[in-house]
């Protein structure tokens, strides 16, 4: 998975949408499988730039974050099923706890890093169920929703892949547990070799294999 970033501050807010279009259709032509699309206060919305790149391209996936916390998982539900639908199928998500406290405080989030774990967790377990066509009863720590139900299903089944990437023993955990691909940086390989192994363990004692990524990025500014 390669990610596309440019310095925001760089450009003329109308060049936005040309650019953008351009990396994707020169991502897509270049036969890469996708584009991670970044997230935060410094970037663009994530789910809006990637619907725009939607009608520029034809094979190009778009691996877009999931809150916890800043959204909650029926709505980000809805919306993973809608961006998948009108991708026919392209659409992937990547599972963002967040790390900056001045960013996460802008937000709302006054969660410790303990805690957005586990509210991650809670998230994803009824996120999943839901693009599962399941009806969700869920009164968990952080996440609380009855009846919750998704009615327009997405493509992808049993949902798109969820993506996800940390280090320390909690991620893993949750990476182990509860997503499909664990992402991580391109690090030296003793250290990528070590973190894999870790991950390998855990997702076994949830009788669980993962799959593995390496993420780089390109700036384009």
């Amino acid at each position: 998975m390669t990610g596309i970033i440019w310095e925001r501050k760089k450009v003329h807010a109308r060049l936005i949408t040309v650019i953008c279009n351009k990396l994707a259709q020169a991502a897509d032509r270049l036969g890469y499988t996708g584009v991670l699309i970044p997230t935060g206060r410094s970037c663009e919305d994530a789910w809006l730039v990637a619907a725009s790149m939607i009608p520029v391209t034809q094979r190009l996936k778009f691996l877009v974050a999931l809150r916890p916390s800043v959204t909650s998982p029926t709505v980000a539900a809805r919306q993973a099923a809608t961006l998948d639908r009108l991708s026919n199928g392209r659409a992937l998500f990547n599972l963002v706890t967040g790390s900056d406290p001045q960013e996460l405080a802008g937000d709302g989030v006054f969660l410790d890093h303990s805690e957005r774990y586990e509210a991650s967790a809670e998230f994803t377990q009824v996120w999943r169920r839901l693009l599962q066509r399941e009806t969700v009863d869920f009164n968990g720590k952080h996440i609380h929703v009855r009846g919750a139900k998704l009615l327009f299903p997405a493509i992808q089944q049993p949902y798109p892949p969820l993506y996800f990437g940390g280090s320390s023993d909690v991620a893993q955990e949750l990476a182990a547990e509860q997503v499909d691909l664990y992402l991580t940086w391109g690090e030296p390989p003793e250290l990528v070799k070590e973190k894999i192994e870790q991950v390998r363990a855990k997702a076994a004692a949830h009788g669980r294999k993962n799959s593995f990524r390496y993420s780089s990025a390109c700036d384009c500014s």
